[in-house]
């Protein structure tokens, strides 16, 4: 899809109008999207001036670390990263320069993830024959070790956006491991998309099972958009894990193949490993919780928007209804990932996996 000369590019049109309200709830403020928007009018455009926008970021924390402010630069670096990685966000035209803007995310994501409360530490979770890499938050409850939420991505988010939803879930008193999965942020580069996403949610729990300061007995996974259908495949699945929320997730990926934004479209042909557009199209029907659903009895939160323009609101009630153990939690104005009513959305998940997973709550 290519623009008319002198037009903006209908790409950056749908970019401006929808993802707004996922930027900013995740992390960056209204005016950096607005004022980075502005400057773009072609979709070739978009990295470079995210880049723009991230290293004016860099040179905050990089002065703010000089002056020994430390917690306004890791602030700053964590503002860094998450520009660096909407620089990537769907961008497959130019390899180097996503990749580039990729590994700036996680190197200045890095810089200030310890600043966190609870600290974000880097882990590394043994699978197959590499590792996944990983961010855990293990809040203090006085409580013993707490239960743990296993935070899986989606088509093109990574660890680093997931921590805005995390503090929900470490804010009562259940650690937070965020991975980047098979075709996902670090492991993208290394591991195609894994539609039997349950082998990455047993070798995370195997991981927590080897922690002192979880308790990896009382596991439940969290998913958003395409990680909503790892939620529910992972749950149909894997034993350990006793409750599941799929935020936007799919019942099936190639259901809506052709009304997908084209951006999305290319990101996953890029992420599954696949040649061109129809074999993108055949691995995308394997994502699929035909004969998975059925086998969901433990209690999974299904939560979606009716205004979902990427995953219609049909793949949530047909989760529902499938699913013995499954309920359905549908915002009648929601967008994708419901990022339109964050906050509220946001507590709902969290207070729901606190109850099943028996989390005693941190800011008691």
């Amino acid at each position: 899809m290519t623009a008319a000369p002198g037009a903006r590019d209908p790409r950056v049109e749908a970019a401006a109008a929808h993802w707004g309200p996922r930027f900013v709830h995740n992390g960056t403020d209204q005016a950096d999207f607005d004022e980075t928007l502005a400057r773009i009018d072609q979709w070739a455009q978009w990295c470079h001036e995210w880049g723009r926008t991230a290293e004016r970021y860099e040179a905050l924390a990089a002065h703010a670390d000089r002056a020994r402010h430390f917690e306004t630069a890791a602030d700053a670096w964590r503002r860094a990263g998450l520009c660096w990685h909407w620089a990537k966000f769907v961008f497959v035209e130019d390899p180097a320069a996503q990749r580039a803007a990729h590994d700036r995310c996680v190197a200045c994501y890095a810089r200030g993830a310890l600043a966190l409360r609870p600290p974000a530490r880097r882990v590394s979770v043994p699978y197959r024959a590499t590792a996944l890499p990983g961010y855990l938050r293990v809040p203090s409850t006085g409580a013993g070790a707490p239960p743990v939420v296993v935070m899986v991505p989606g088509l093109d988010s990574v660890k680093e956006e997931l921590q805005a939803t995390a503090e929900y879930i470490v804010a009562r008193g259940m650690a937070a491991l965020a991975l980047d999965g098979p075709g996902q942020g670090e492991s993208e580069y290394e591991l195609a998309i894994e539609p039997a996403y349950e082998s990455v949610a047993a070798a995370a729990l195997d991981f927590c099972e080897t922690l002192d300061d979880v308790d990896a007995a009382r596991a439940g996974i969290f998913g958003v958009s395409l990680g909503g259908y790892y939620a529910a495949r992972s749950m149909a699945y894997e034993p350990r894990l006793h409750a599941g929320v799929a935020l936007a997730g799919p019942y099936r990926f190639d259901a809506e193949w052709d009304s997908l934004p084209p951006m999305t479209r290319e990101a996953f042909r890029h992420r599954c490993g696949a040649h061109d557009e129809q074999e993108a199209r055949e691995r995308a029907g394997a994502l699929t919780l035909d004969g998975a659903a059925a086998r969901i009895t433990r209690p999974l939160l299904v939560v979606h928007g009716a205004n979902d323009r990427i995953v219609g609101p049909d793949h949530a009630r047909r989760i529902a209804a499938e699913a013995p153990g499954a309920q359905l939690r549908m915002f009648d104005d929601g967008n994708h990932g419901v990022t339109n009513h964050a906050w509220e959305s946001r507590s709902e998940m969290a207070d729901w996996l606190a109850d099943q997973l028996g989390a005693a709550d941190a800011a008691r």
